[in-house]
């Protein structure tokens, strides 16, 4: 299969290197993918048209067009499959990819293959396998000039560990046996690639994927994981347990930064993109990556301030040694000219610490999927990004400046007491942190900590203002308008996004203290808590008189101010 032969042309490469002590390296043999997750045609057939541009060679097409295979029976979907293969095949693109979950829900499956005692497939029935082999030929027929799949193939529909077998009893077995069955169809019978996607919300879930590898009897079956562990969030490590696979890997990126403000803002983040690529890079297994290029909607990146993330990992494929302020000057130079790049590299090596003091919280992602929701539990719990360091202690900057333990500091105070406790979600996400005691379930946000949230809020707004203040400065050196207005919409949204956060901390976070008795309400609270009321009235007016069009991705933006309104309630009965 292609995948094999790149990987293959990889190790031998790299051998051949140390062989000859060259430093030579022909990159256009590595993966360089991109992601189409949203069914705006209109982002699609742009995103097709820059992919010479960016030597694009792998696509994939997923989400809002197709999730599941089967999805491709609807003729609208199918055409689109279709038509967008034929245009990325005609732009350049070798292999385009559609994506798949295994197995579905159950009653996508014929009643005669489930159980009746229990109401679980019978993994042992040869006839369901037939039945499930002649599904995939039916949909692979559908959209024939595809090149493979990617296949998701644990916490789906119908989750293959579930159901029964007395022949495949351990959870690896059984995904291994689902993963050598879609193979049989795909890379036997049809010549095409297979990659598996991985993800996992456990070390648990970990251990039982890389068993499965170990058992899948299609060593041509190739392995896609995401830059983190989890899933994707700035604070994450890289995934260093990637090294030790004995497949070859595909890193997936995600620039368009789901839980970041998905480039609605500025979402800027370069430097962990190339620092994450250059570690994944020295892995003898990867062979590329594949970038997801929006988050829903009209929120591709492309031709954005954003597409700086993406822009710097293919910079990085034609030459690893570049640094993030080499890659920013490059960039400046070609979206706004190279009289801007005194004036604009301040702005862009500023937007991720201003992302990660206004969507993150002293190190936790005060998010869901970049709506604003502080009280969300996964926040506390699930997100936390302590759960894959080894270090615990975390150093936070952004006006702050200390260290905390995110368990013991961070997580303990943040927390609302209820999501400290003992429950089955937590023993199944945090069993590690409720073992060694970090958590007391009880209330302990106070002044110490909302000081610190404040002064993280504070760095925040004023770096953002900052920012907007030298895009005006460069105005006059920007000659194309529309980059020019994208440029200045893009962070005086962030500016906006930043005030609403410091309104919305100051109200929730002071309230839980408030709430736990009349000696913690002090004067210096009820200064907190008035100026997170009164900064909120006028952000929600800011929210509401702006009239610029503006991406609507899994984040409404323009939404975020009344959805933070829940905030607000009980505040005047406390500060009166």
């Amino acid at each position: 299969m292609k995948l094999i032969k790149i990987y293959s042309f990889t190790i031998l490469l790299i051998t051949s290197l140390v062989a000859c002590n060259t430093t030579t390296v022909e990159t256009q043999k590595t993966v360089s993918g991109w992601n189409i997750l949203s069914d705006n045609i209109n982002d699609a057939n742009s995103l097709i048209s820059k992919v010479s541009h960016y030597k694009v060679n792998h696509l994939q097409i997923s989400h809002e067009i197709v999730h599941d295979l089967k999805q491709v029976r609807n003729n609208d979907r199918q055409n689109l499959v279709n038509e967008l293969t034929t245009k990325a095949h005609n732009n350049g693109v070798d292999d385009v990819f559609v994506w798949d979950h295994a197995l579905y829900k159950l009653d996508y499956y014929p009643e005669k293959f489930i159980r009746q005692e229990d109401g679980k497939i019978d993994l042992d029935n040869k006839e369901f396998w037939e039945w499930f082999k002649d599904d995939y030929r039916n949909m692979l027929d559908l959209v024939p000039d595809i090149d493979g799949i990617v296949l998701t193939f644990i916490e789906t529909g119908a989750r293959i560990e579930d159901q029964y077998s007395e022949k495949n009893k351990t959870n690896e077995e059984k995904l291994a046996l689902l993963v050598d069955a879609v193979a049989d169809v795909v890379i036997n019978e049809r010549n095409k690639d297979l990659i598996i996607r991985t993800f996992f919300y456990s070390y648990e879930e970990l251990d039982n994927v890389t068993k499965c590898l170990d058992l899948i009897q299609h060593k041509e079956v190739a392995v896609m994981c995401k830059e983190t562990p989890h899933d994707f969030f700035v604070t994450h490590p890289v995934s260093t347990w990637i090294k030790d696979l004995d497949r070859p890997v595909l890193i997936e990126f995600d620039c368009a930064h789901e839980f970041s403000g998905q480039g609605i803002v500025a979402s800027a983040f370069p430097g962990v993109h190339m620092e994450r690529w250059k570690t994944y890079a020295q892995m003898d297994n990867v062979i590329g990556f594949c970038i997801r290029t929006s988050r829903y909607g009209n929120t591709l990146i492309l031709d954005t301030p954003t597409e700086v993330n993406l822009f710097a990992l293919h910079q990085l494929l034609k030459n690893p040694q570049l640094t993030e302020t080499e890659v920013l000057t490059q960039f400046i130079s070609e979206k706004y000219g190279e009289r801007c790049v005194s004036t604009l590299l301040p702005v862009f090596d500023s937007a991720d610490d201003i992302i990660l003091a206004s969507f993150y919280t002293l190190g936790l992602n005060t998010t869901h999927h970049s709506r604003m929701n502080l009280h969300y539990r996964s926040i506390y719990t699930r997100h936390v990004s302590g759960r894959w360091l080894e270090n615990k202690t975390i150093n936070v900057g952004h006006g702050v400046d200390k260290q905390f333990h995110y368990w013991k500091d961070i997580v303990n105070h943040l927390a609302p007491a209820e999501y400290k406790k003992a429950s089955k979600a937590n023993n199944l996400e945090i069993k590690e942190v409720l073992d060694n005691g970090w958590l007391q379930a009880e209330e302990l946000m106070n002044e110490t900590y909302l000081s610190d949230i404040i002064a993280e809020k504070d760095f925040a707004v004023a770096e953002a203002q900052k920012a907007l203040e030298l895009i005006k400065k460069a105005k006059a050196l920007i000659a194309d308008e529309e980059a020019y207005n994208k440029l200045y919409n893009t962070f005086y949204r962030t500016l906006l996004s930043a005030k609403l956060y410091r309104a919305a901390a100051k109200m929730y976070y002071g309230k839980r203290i408030a709430l736990r008795g009349e000696s913690f309400i002090t004067s210096n609270l009820k200064k907190a808590l008035k100026e997170g009321y009164n900064e909120y009235e006028k952000v929600f007016n800011l929210f509401e008189n702006y009239n610029i069009e503006c991406p609507v991705g899994q984040l409404n933006w323009k939404k975020s101010a009344k959805a933070a309104a829940v905030y607000t309630k009980g505040i005047k009965e406390i500060i009166n």
